[in-house]
Protein backbone atom coordinates (compact mmCIF):
# COMPACT_ATOMS: atom_id res chain seq x y z
CA UNK A 1 0.00 0.00 0.00
CA UNK A 2 1.34 3.43 -0.91
CA UNK A 3 2.14 5.83 1.97
CA UNK A 4 -0.73 8.18 1.13
CA UNK A 5 -3.16 5.23 1.13
CA UNK A 6 -1.75 4.08 4.46
CA UNK A 7 -2.27 7.55 5.95
CA UNK A 8 -5.80 7.66 4.58
CA UNK A 9 -6.55 4.23 6.01
CA UNK A 10 -5.20 5.16 9.42
CA UNK A 11 -7.31 8.33 9.53
CA UNK A 12 -10.44 6.53 8.32
CA UNK A 13 -10.05 3.74 10.86
CA UNK A 14 -9.35 6.18 13.71
CA UNK A 15 -12.59 8.02 12.87
CA UNK A 16 -14.50 4.75 12.70
CA UNK A 17 -13.05 3.65 16.05
CA UNK A 18 -14.08 6.99 17.54
CA UNK A 19 -17.61 6.56 16.25
CA UNK A 20 -17.93 2.99 17.50
CA UNK A 21 -16.37 3.49 20.95
CA UNK A 22 -17.86 6.96 21.54
CA UNK A 23 -14.41 8.21 22.52
CA UNK A 24 -11.71 10.16 20.73
CA UNK A 25 -9.19 7.95 18.93
CA UNK A 26 -6.22 9.91 17.53
CA UNK A 27 -4.81 8.56 14.27
CA UNK A 28 -1.36 8.12 15.81
CA UNK A 29 -2.74 5.49 18.21
CA UNK A 30 -3.50 3.18 15.29
CA UNK A 31 -0.77 0.58 14.75
CA UNK A 32 -0.29 -1.49 11.63
CA UNK A 33 -0.85 -5.22 12.00
CA UNK A 34 -0.52 -6.22 8.36
CA UNK A 35 -0.47 -4.77 4.89
CA UNK A 36 0.34 -6.06 1.45
CA UNK A 37 0.17 -5.46 -2.26
CA UNK A 38 -3.60 -5.94 -2.22
CA UNK A 39 -4.53 -2.40 -1.20
CA UNK A 40 -5.64 -3.51 2.29
CA UNK A 41 -4.29 -2.65 5.71
CA UNK A 42 -5.18 -4.09 9.10
CA UNK A 43 -4.72 -2.04 12.28
CA UNK A 44 -5.09 -2.21 16.03
CA UNK A 45 -5.51 0.75 18.37
CA UNK A 46 -3.32 0.94 21.47
CA UNK A 47 -6.05 2.62 23.57
CA UNK A 48 -7.79 0.42 26.18
CA UNK A 49 -11.19 1.59 24.92
CA UNK A 50 -10.46 -0.13 21.60
CA UNK A 51 -9.25 -3.48 22.90
CA UNK A 52 -10.74 -6.50 21.16
CA UNK A 53 -11.22 -4.61 17.89
CA UNK A 54 -9.37 -4.82 14.58
CA UNK A 55 -9.73 -2.17 11.88
CA UNK A 56 -9.56 -3.09 8.18
CA UNK A 57 -9.28 -0.53 5.38
CA UNK A 58 -9.26 -1.39 1.69
CA UNK A 59 -8.93 0.30 -1.66
CA UNK A 60 -9.99 -0.78 -5.14
CA UNK A 61 -6.46 -2.01 -5.95
CA UNK A 62 -7.83 -5.55 -6.26
CA UNK A 63 -11.26 -6.63 -7.39
CA UNK A 64 -11.78 -8.99 -4.46
CA UNK A 65 -11.26 -6.30 -1.79
CA UNK A 66 -14.91 -5.27 -2.00
CA UNK A 67 -15.92 -8.89 -1.43
CA UNK A 68 -14.60 -8.98 2.12
CA UNK A 69 -17.59 -7.38 3.82
CA UNK A 70 -20.42 -9.43 2.22
CA UNK A 71 -18.33 -12.57 2.67
CA UNK A 72 -17.70 -11.82 6.36
CA UNK A 73 -21.38 -11.23 7.04
CA UNK A 74 -22.52 -14.21 4.99
CA UNK A 75 -20.01 -16.67 6.43
CA UNK A 76 -20.82 -15.59 9.97
CA UNK A 77 -24.55 -16.08 9.40
CA UNK A 78 -23.85 -19.52 7.90
CA UNK A 79 -22.05 -20.60 11.06
CA UNK A 80 -18.50 -20.57 9.67
CA UNK A 81 -15.89 -19.40 12.20
CA UNK A 82 -14.91 -15.90 11.03
CA UNK A 83 -14.57 -12.59 12.91
CA UNK A 84 -17.75 -10.71 13.79
CA UNK A 85 -18.22 -7.39 11.96
CA UNK A 86 -19.06 -4.55 14.37
CA UNK A 87 -19.42 -1.58 12.00
CA UNK A 88 -18.61 -0.85 8.36
CA UNK A 89 -18.52 2.01 5.89
CA UNK A 90 -18.04 2.26 2.13
CA UNK A 91 -16.61 5.25 0.29
CA UNK A 92 -16.29 6.52 -3.24
CA UNK A 93 -13.83 4.83 -5.55
CA UNK A 94 -14.28 1.32 -4.19
CA UNK A 95 -12.70 2.07 -0.80
CA UNK A 96 -14.15 0.79 2.44
CA UNK A 97 -13.48 0.14 6.11
CA UNK A 98 -14.84 -1.95 8.92
CA UNK A 99 -14.18 -2.87 12.53
CA UNK A 100 -14.17 -6.57 13.34
CA UNK A 101 -13.59 -8.87 16.25
CA UNK A 102 -9.93 -9.19 17.24
CA UNK A 103 -9.27 -12.92 17.41
CA UNK A 104 -5.77 -12.50 18.84
CA UNK A 105 -2.30 -13.17 17.51
CA UNK A 106 -2.04 -16.97 17.60
CA UNK A 107 -2.15 -18.15 14.01
CA UNK A 108 -1.47 -21.65 12.77
CA UNK A 109 1.77 -20.18 11.39
CA UNK A 110 2.81 -19.01 14.87
CA UNK A 111 2.73 -22.65 16.07
CA UNK A 112 5.18 -23.89 13.41
CA UNK A 113 7.84 -24.61 16.08
CA UNK A 114 5.42 -25.86 18.76
CA UNK A 115 5.40 -29.52 19.91
CA UNK A 116 3.90 -31.86 17.33
CA UNK A 117 0.88 -32.80 19.44
CA UNK A 118 -0.07 -29.14 19.85
CA UNK A 119 0.39 -28.42 16.14
CA UNK A 120 -1.59 -31.45 14.99
CA UNK A 121 -4.45 -30.57 17.31
CA UNK A 122 -4.53 -27.06 15.81
CA UNK A 123 -4.45 -28.45 12.29
CA UNK A 124 -7.35 -30.77 13.02
CA UNK A 125 -9.33 -27.74 14.21
CA UNK A 126 -8.45 -26.01 10.94
CA UNK A 127 -9.67 -29.03 8.95
CA UNK A 128 -12.97 -28.90 10.86
CA UNK A 129 -13.42 -25.25 9.89
CA UNK A 130 -12.47 -26.07 6.30
CA UNK A 131 -15.22 -28.68 6.20
CA UNK A 132 -17.81 -26.12 7.31
CA UNK A 133 -16.57 -23.75 4.60
CA UNK A 134 -17.00 -26.40 1.91
CA UNK A 135 -20.53 -27.30 3.03
CA UNK A 136 -22.19 -23.87 2.68
CA UNK A 137 -24.27 -22.53 -0.21
CA UNK A 138 -23.54 -18.77 -0.35
CA UNK A 139 -26.32 -16.34 -1.19
CA UNK A 140 -23.88 -13.47 -1.71
CA UNK A 141 -21.68 -12.84 -4.78
CA UNK A 142 -18.42 -14.76 -4.95
CA UNK A 143 -15.28 -14.21 -6.98
CA UNK A 144 -15.26 -15.86 -10.44
CA UNK A 145 -15.14 -19.65 -10.08
CA UNK A 146 -12.18 -21.84 -10.85
CA UNK A 147 -12.39 -22.92 -14.46
CA UNK A 148 -9.83 -23.95 -17.06
CA UNK A 149 -8.95 -20.33 -17.80
CA UNK A 150 -8.26 -19.51 -14.14
CA UNK A 151 -6.05 -22.57 -13.74
CA UNK A 152 -4.25 -21.51 -16.91
CA UNK A 153 -3.84 -18.00 -15.48
CA UNK A 154 -2.14 -19.47 -12.39
CA UNK A 155 0.22 -21.40 -14.65
CA UNK A 156 1.01 -18.27 -16.65
CA UNK A 157 1.55 -16.32 -13.41
CA UNK A 158 4.12 -18.95 -12.36
CA UNK A 159 5.83 -18.86 -15.75
CA UNK A 160 6.01 -15.06 -15.98
CA UNK A 161 7.12 -14.20 -12.47
CA UNK A 162 9.02 -17.25 -11.22
CA UNK A 163 10.46 -18.84 -14.36
CA UNK A 164 10.95 -15.58 -16.24
CA UNK A 165 11.46 -12.63 -13.91
CA UNK A 166 13.10 -14.55 -11.07
CA UNK A 167 14.93 -17.51 -12.63
CA UNK A 168 15.44 -15.85 -16.05
CA UNK A 169 14.67 -19.06 -17.93
CA UNK A 170 14.08 -18.87 -21.67
CA UNK A 171 11.22 -21.38 -21.47
CA UNK A 172 9.09 -18.91 -19.49
CA UNK A 173 7.47 -17.19 -22.49
CA UNK A 174 5.79 -20.30 -23.88
CA UNK A 175 5.48 -22.44 -20.76
CA UNK A 176 1.80 -21.82 -20.04
CA UNK A 177 0.94 -22.65 -23.67
CA UNK A 178 2.26 -26.20 -23.36
CA UNK A 179 -0.43 -28.85 -23.96
CA UNK A 180 0.51 -30.39 -20.61
CA UNK A 181 -0.63 -27.17 -18.88
CA UNK A 182 -3.97 -27.12 -20.66
CA UNK A 183 -4.48 -30.82 -20.00
CA UNK A 184 -4.18 -30.29 -16.26
CA UNK A 185 -6.37 -27.17 -16.34
CA UNK A 186 -9.14 -28.95 -18.21
CA UNK A 187 -8.95 -31.99 -15.94
CA UNK A 188 -9.35 -29.88 -12.79
CA UNK A 189 -12.11 -27.79 -14.37
CA UNK A 190 -14.10 -30.92 -15.19
CA UNK A 191 -14.55 -31.89 -11.53
CA UNK A 192 -17.41 -30.98 -9.19
CA UNK A 193 -16.90 -27.75 -7.24
CA UNK A 194 -17.80 -26.48 -3.77
CA UNK A 195 -17.30 -23.16 -1.97
CA UNK A 196 -13.61 -22.78 -1.15
CA UNK A 197 -11.51 -20.22 0.69
CA UNK A 198 -8.83 -20.15 -2.07
CA UNK A 199 -5.99 -19.16 0.33
CA UNK A 200 -6.44 -21.59 3.22
CA UNK A 201 -2.90 -21.43 4.60
CA UNK A 202 -1.39 -21.09 8.06
CA UNK A 203 -1.30 -17.29 8.25
CA UNK A 204 -5.02 -17.10 7.46
CA UNK A 205 -6.09 -19.39 10.29
CA UNK A 206 -6.37 -17.88 13.78
CA UNK A 207 -6.69 -20.10 16.84
CA UNK A 208 -8.77 -19.20 19.86
CA UNK A 209 -10.13 -21.37 22.64
CA UNK A 210 -9.38 -24.55 20.70
CA UNK A 211 -11.18 -23.40 17.56
CA UNK A 212 -9.81 -22.30 14.19
CA UNK A 213 -11.13 -19.11 12.60
CA UNK A 214 -10.66 -18.06 8.96
CA UNK A 215 -9.50 -14.62 7.88
CA UNK A 216 -8.66 -13.13 4.45
CA UNK A 217 -11.52 -14.98 2.80
CA UNK A 218 -12.42 -12.25 0.28
CA UNK A 219 -11.12 -14.44 -2.57
CA UNK A 220 -13.61 -17.24 -1.85
CA UNK A 221 -15.19 -18.85 -4.91
CA UNK A 222 -16.35 -22.17 -6.29
CA UNK A 223 -13.51 -24.62 -6.71
CA UNK A 224 -12.19 -28.00 -5.69
CA UNK A 225 -12.07 -28.87 -1.99
CA UNK A 226 -8.66 -30.42 -2.63
CA UNK A 227 -7.34 -26.97 -3.55
CA UNK A 228 -7.94 -25.79 0.02
CA UNK A 229 -6.53 -29.05 1.37
CA UNK A 230 -3.41 -28.57 -0.75
CA UNK A 231 -3.11 -24.94 0.40
CA UNK A 232 -2.98 -26.15 4.00
CA UNK A 233 -0.89 -29.31 3.66
CA UNK A 234 1.57 -27.98 1.08
CA UNK A 235 2.02 -24.62 2.78
CA UNK A 236 5.55 -23.23 2.22
CA UNK A 237 5.23 -21.06 5.32
CA UNK A 238 5.29 -24.22 7.45
CA UNK A 239 6.50 -27.09 5.21
CA UNK A 240 4.93 -30.07 6.96
CA UNK A 241 6.69 -33.43 7.01
CA UNK A 242 5.17 -36.13 4.81
CA UNK A 243 4.08 -38.19 7.80
CA UNK A 244 2.26 -35.14 9.18
CA UNK A 245 0.41 -34.73 5.88
CA UNK A 246 -0.63 -38.37 6.01
CA UNK A 247 -1.86 -37.99 9.59
CA UNK A 248 -3.94 -34.95 8.65
CA UNK A 249 -5.37 -36.64 5.56
CA UNK A 250 -6.52 -39.49 7.83
CA UNK A 251 -8.06 -36.90 10.17
CA UNK A 252 -9.84 -35.25 7.25
CA UNK A 253 -11.26 -38.60 6.16
CA UNK A 254 -12.59 -39.09 9.67
CA UNK A 255 -14.32 -35.70 9.57
CA UNK A 256 -15.84 -35.96 6.11
CA UNK A 257 -16.43 -39.67 5.85
CA UNK A 258 -14.48 -39.81 2.60
CA UNK A 259 -10.85 -39.26 1.70
CA UNK A 260 -9.50 -36.51 -0.52
CA UNK A 261 -8.81 -38.09 -3.91
CA UNK A 262 -5.01 -38.56 -4.01
CA UNK A 263 -4.74 -37.85 -7.76
CA UNK A 264 -6.83 -34.68 -7.47
CA UNK A 265 -4.95 -33.58 -4.35
CA UNK A 266 -1.59 -33.95 -6.09
CA UNK A 267 -2.87 -32.03 -9.11
CA UNK A 268 -4.18 -29.24 -6.88
CA UNK A 269 -0.92 -29.17 -4.93
CA UNK A 270 0.95 -28.75 -8.21
CA UNK A 271 -1.32 -25.84 -9.14
CA UNK A 272 -1.12 -24.27 -5.70
CA UNK A 273 2.67 -24.38 -5.49
CA UNK A 274 2.93 -22.83 -8.95
CA UNK A 275 0.57 -20.06 -7.87
CA UNK A 276 2.50 -19.50 -4.63
CA UNK A 277 5.85 -19.30 -6.41
CA UNK A 278 4.44 -16.82 -8.91
CA UNK A 279 3.10 -14.70 -6.04
CA UNK A 280 6.35 -14.78 -4.06
CA UNK A 281 8.38 -13.70 -7.09
CA UNK A 282 5.87 -11.03 -8.10
CA UNK A 283 5.47 -9.47 -4.65
CA UNK A 284 9.14 -9.85 -3.83
CA UNK A 285 10.41 -8.13 -6.96
CA UNK A 286 7.60 -5.77 -7.94
CA UNK A 287 6.45 -4.72 -4.48
CA UNK A 288 9.97 -4.88 -3.02
CA UNK A 289 8.96 -7.15 -0.14
CA UNK A 290 12.13 -9.20 0.10
CA UNK A 291 10.78 -11.62 2.69
CA UNK A 292 8.73 -13.32 -0.02
CA UNK A 293 11.89 -13.98 -2.03
CA UNK A 294 13.34 -15.92 0.91
CA UNK A 295 10.42 -18.37 0.63
CA UNK A 296 11.24 -19.33 -2.96
CA UNK A 297 14.06 -21.87 -2.32
CA UNK A 298 11.97 -23.87 0.17
CA UNK A 299 8.92 -23.76 -2.09
CA UNK A 300 10.96 -24.89 -5.10
CA UNK A 301 12.20 -27.86 -3.06
CA UNK A 302 8.59 -28.72 -2.19
CA UNK A 303 7.63 -28.50 -5.85
CA UNK A 304 10.54 -30.71 -6.93
CA UNK A 305 9.62 -33.38 -4.37
CA UNK A 306 5.98 -33.26 -5.40
CA UNK A 307 6.83 -33.58 -9.10
CA UNK A 308 8.85 -36.74 -8.45
CA UNK A 309 6.11 -38.29 -6.29
CA UNK A 310 3.21 -37.92 -8.76
CA UNK A 311 2.27 -41.31 -10.18
CA UNK A 312 2.54 -41.89 -13.95
CA UNK A 313 -1.21 -42.54 -14.23
CA UNK A 314 -2.07 -39.12 -12.75
CA UNK A 315 -3.45 -36.40 -15.06
CA UNK A 316 -0.87 -34.13 -13.42
CA UNK A 317 2.10 -36.33 -14.35
CA UNK A 318 2.84 -34.86 -17.82
CA UNK A 319 3.04 -31.30 -16.44
CA UNK A 320 4.95 -32.46 -13.36
CA UNK A 321 7.55 -34.01 -15.66
CA UNK A 322 7.83 -30.75 -17.62
CA UNK A 323 8.25 -28.71 -14.44
CA UNK A 324 10.83 -31.12 -13.05
CA UNK A 325 12.94 -30.77 -16.19
CA UNK A 326 12.74 -26.97 -16.01
CA UNK A 327 13.54 -26.44 -12.31
CA UNK A 328 15.92 -29.36 -11.74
Amino acid sequence: MMPDSFSTGRNVLADLMSEYTHSEVPAQTMQLVAEGASGRCVMRCILPSCSGIIGIYWTSARADNESFLPAALGLRSAGVLVPEVYISRTYEGGCGACLVEDLGKQSLFSLRDAPRTQRMSAYRAALHTMQSFHSISPTWPLQPPFDADLYTWEQEYFAQHLLGNHLHLSVAAGFHKLPECRQLAEFLASLSRVTIHRDFQSQNIILRAGKAYCIDFQGMRLGLPEYDVASLLYDPYVNLAEEEREELLDALAGLSGSSACPLVLQACALQRLMQALGAYANIGHNSHQDWYLTLIPTTLCMLRRLCTSISPDSPAHPLAACIASVIS
